[in-house]
């Protein structure tokens, strides 16, 4: 049951927690909060593109 859930979820709740984490480092502070925060957030965002034109090549 255990490995079933996080085959489904796995990546799902990495991609939420890194955002909140991105999220928080944004608003934490400066310097390197923020080179935290850009380089988190924008994870899900590379995925989301990187899948969008692997779908839309084939």
């Amino acid at each position: 049951m255990k490995n079933t859930f996080l085959k489904l979820w796995g990546m799902h709740i990495l991609l939420a927690l890194l955002s909140v984490f991105g999220l928080v480092a944004a608003l934490n502070g400066d310097g390197i909060w923020d080179l935290l925060g850009w380089l988190s957030l924008s994870v899900p965002l590379l995925l989301i593109i990187k899948h969008y034109y692997k779908n839309t090549i084939r």
